[in-house]
């Protein structure tokens, strides 16, 4: 963090400093009054270029002079003796402060590459998230994890590269599948032409390159030659992967014709919204494009270009070509120029063209630019009007924007897990996952697991809200009468803090649940499920209590508050993760529907919106019934089409709670199986636990062993030692000793089994 200096009036420091800049090159550094950085940028000459931000005439008065005397309190320079210092310095800055206004794109952790390291003895061709600076060759990053998937795929399925890891290799003792289908050529066990095999290497590493004419001609080389010396399998081989070559081939459009590799930057911006474009041309074909939307530029375009290109060749993994294109210049682009030759090993052009082809392919770059830009603004756009259509139709106060969902899955009633999905925009928020080892059932109810489930995420959204004002609490309605089934209104109120019976939730509060296909039960739908109802409330607190609806025991219901009447630290200290939904979606008929309006009454949460989608199923008479939504209050539910935006968001919370409520269940069940007793000894730690089986060698040897024996092991003290003899007696303590003692034989013959 740089402090600003907080005796003098920050327009004075800064109007001292601007008359004292060097027209020297190297970077500048914007602080704000908290002392943060907030821009870095580079110059070819330090005076000149700061001094035209706080010009009114400047030309890069456009986004950024506005808001900038409003927030710069202090300015930095670093003066480098070169232009290409400059842009290498500008790049470090940018990595350790991260200020707000420069160009950020998505981190490459997110982004695939491919990874061939050359370096080993059989070289194989994986996919990794971060590039390491291993001397291995790099390719990407892939835009999609999709694309870099297919492409491991292809090359895989021509060039037949080893493709287990190195632990496999090494303890691999016959050829696996891959092999008999002839898609590697097994150098784990069989005796492979080292010459053939780095053939199969430079030739991967040419295709990803994407050097296709180089690679068709050595391809089409090495099959003559092997035909010629009548190696006609070898000959089939480099045939099949010219085939694979010309098929990538005939997909790329030719746009140059020139033996040179061409990356071509389009812009495009309305505001403070910028889309960046680049076309990637390798000989004169276009292999792929890439677009980032880049949002709350208040830069001028030339900071912006200049921004990016640090951000996305500073990437390991990006393969620089001979010439970059770009609109307009960064201010020091013979330093970038530089900077980007110095990472490639051979000199980069980087240029605004002027005639010829090179300005066909920049504006057809700027043109693709403007379509992503207005493709995404128009599925920003739909996803509004599918979004109201929702609302619309489950007759719910605000835009569903953050939809959550509820499943239960257990395996014959044991291992009972609950998990919470989360949609934001239509779109799996992952950070907001959440999955509940179910504590009070073992018997595999659904009702009470659902209602267990529920109050503890209630319990975590209502601890993250604000407190809410005890006069609203007062307009609450009888609890007595919204009690849930077997539980008194004094006991709902007991399990709630005082002062959180209110009424005061917001609108973006509804609560989504979901169970698994098996978790329906034939009670919960009706005969006349499929008509439709035009009316009814859709609030928590207005739901009539129904006869049919699912009874959850007392017992449960008191078991799941208690569990819950603590929330976390993380919930107490009002973290957004806990915060209620816009939408809470639970998998089920009336049944479902009814436990999760008990459980929101009974922490005094009424006004969240919460609705039940029923599966499409067939009823005895042969009538096909589709999906239904249940609404509270409704007998009915409201049907809805297989093509309606409204059964898209909440059918993809269903299925996602699903898949996610299994998974968790799957690795609950597998780590029970994999349990060991000793895990179960209270007083021993996972280091000793460790230490008695890696020395001794099982459970059975440590029930075996004497008390010195244990003594014996790294780290057992006797506090161990002790803890352990009260589950596990010592064998030493043989039947005979207390039957010498006057003891009870038989007591102690139970305590040795």
């Amino acid at each position: 963090m740089v402090n600003p200096s907080a005796k003098q009036d920050p327009e004075a420091l800064v109007a001292a400093k601007l008359a004292s800049l060097p027209t020297k090159p190297g970077c500048y550094l914007f602080i704000d009054k908290t002392g943060a950085v907030v821009y870095v940028g580079k110059a070819k000459s330090l005076r000149s270029r700061v001094r035209s931000y706080f010009q009114e005439s400047g030309s890069d008065a456009r986004y950024f002079i506005p808001i900038l005397r409003k927030i710069v309190a202090d300015l930095e320079t670093v003066v480098t003796a070169t232009e290409k210092e400059a842009a290498v310095l500008e790049n470090e800055l940018v990595k350790q402060h991260k200020p707000r206004f420069n160009v950020k794109l998505r981190d490459d952790k997110d982004f695939l590459c491919l990874k061939l390291d050359t370096q080993k003895e059989w070289p194989m061709l994986e996919t990794v998230r971060r590039p390491a600076p291993d001397k291995a060759r790099y390719f990407g990053p892939y835009h999609s994890a999709t694309s870099a998937r297919r492409t491991l795929h292809l090359v895989n399925k021509h060039f037949q590269l080893r493709t287990c890891s190195d632990a496999e290799m090494a303890s691999r003792r016959r050829p696996c599948l891959q092999y008999q289908i002839k898609r590697c050529l097994a150098p784990c066990v069989m005796d492979v032409d080292r010459e053939l095999y780095t053939e199969m290497v430079r030739s991967v590493a040419l295709f990803l390159e994407g050097r296709h004419d180089e690679l068709t001609g050595e391809l089409t080389a090495r099959m003559r030659d092997a035909s010629r010396e009548l190696e006609f399998e070898r000959a089939a081989i480099y045939r099949d992967q010219l085939r694979a070559v010309e098929a990538v081939r005939e997909a790329q459009r030719v746009v140059y014709v020139k033996d040179v590799d061409q990356d071509v930057v389009g812009l495009y911006r309305e505001g403070t919204l910028v889309e960046v474009e680049v076309i990637m041309v390798r000989q004169g074909r276009v292999t792929d494009t890439l677009s980032f939307s880049l949002r709350n530029m208040e830069l001028p375009d030339d900071e912006v270009l200049g921004g990016f290109l640090n951000e996305y060749y500073g990437v390991a993994s990006t393969t620089i070509p001979d010439e970059v294109l770009v609109p307009v210049l960064p201010d020091g682009a013979e330093g970038v120029a530089e900077w980007l030759g110095d990472r490639r090993g051979r000199k980069v052009t980087l240029c605004v063209p002027q005639r010829g082809p090179r300005v066909d392919l920049l504006k057809m770059a700027t043109e693709n630019a403007a379509h992503a830009f207005r493709e995404k603004q128009r599925s920003s756009d739909d996803l509004e009007a599918r979004l109201e259509e929702l609302r619309e139709r489950l007759r719910l106060p605000t835009l569903p924007r953050r939809i959550e969902c509820c499943d239960i899955s257990h395996l014959g009633g044991g291992d009972t897990v609950g998990s919470i999905v989360a949609l934001l925009d239509g779109q799996p928020d992952k950070k907001r996952y959440r999955s509940f080892n179910v504590k009070s059932v073992a018997d595999g109810d659904d009702y009470a697991a659902m209602y267990e489930v529920l109050a503890r995420r209630f319990r975590r959204g209502k601890a993250a809200r604000p407190a809410s004002p005890p006069a609203i609490a007062d307009a609450v309605p009888g609890d007595s009468e919204d009690a849930a089934p077997g539980a008194s209104s004094a006991e709902a109120a007991s399990d709630v803090p005082e002062g959180d019976v209110t009424e005061d939730v917001t609108e973006n509060d509804l609560p989504e649940g979901d169970v698994t296909e098996g978790d329906v039960t034939e009670g919960d739908v009706t005969d006349d499920d499929a008509a439709e109802e035009t009316g009814g409330p859709v609030s928590a607190g207005d739901a009539p209590p129904e006869t049919e609806s699912a009874q959850v025991p007392a017992t449960a219901e008191r078991q799941a508050a208690g569990s819950a009447s603590e929330a976390p630290k993380s919930a107490q200290s009002g973290g957004t993760e806990w915060d209620l939904p816009d939408l809470l979606v639970v998998d089920g008929g009336r049944g479902q529907l009814q436990v999760a309006l008990s459980a929101a009454r009974d922490l005094g949460l009424h006004g969240l919106p919460i609705v039940g989608l029923a599966k499409e199923r067939e009823t005895q008479a042969g009538e096909k019934l589709v999906d239904r939504v249940y609404l509270p209050g409704q007998k009915n539910g409201i049907p809805l089409r297989s093509t309606s935006s409204a059964l898209f968001f909440l059918a993809r919370a269903r299925d996602e709670a699903h898949r996610f409520a299994n998974h968790a269940r799957k690795r609950l069940g597998k780590a029970r199986r994999l349990r060991s007793e000793i895990e179960d000894i209270p007083g021993l730690g996972s280091a000793v636990r460790t230490a008695l089986l890696r020395e001794l060698g099982s459970l059975e040897a440590v029930r075996r062993a004497t008390d010195a024996q244990i003594l014996a092991v790294t780290g057992v003290t006797k506090r161990h030692l002790s803890a352990l003899r009260k589950v596990i007696a010592s064998p030493e303590a043989t039947p005979s000793a207390p039957a010498e003692s006057g003891g009870d034989p038989d007591k102690d013959r139970g305590l040795t089994r």
